[in-house]
């Protein structure tokens, strides 16, 4: 995609990395496609395992389980 094409989408969607966290945060809300219950002292937090591994190096090792 040549730079002049990608400055027109980001123009013309400029909410769409906000509308793509707020559609897996219902999906997650929902319990639909999250495959991971991460445990924290007890609580249980149900969890998508790509959207944790893009959010952290470390949690990468996601992608090996």
């Amino acid at each position: 995609m040549e730079a002049e094409e990608t400055m027109e989408c980001l123009q013309e969607f400029p909410e769409h990395h906000k509308m793509i966290l707020d559609r897996l945060n219902e999906q997650r809300e929902q319990d639909r496609f999250t495959d991971i219950t991460l445990i924290v002292d007890g609580h249980h937090f149900k969890a998508h395992k790509a959207v944790l591994a893009a959010c952290s190096h470390d949690l990468q090792i996601f992608s090996i389980l």
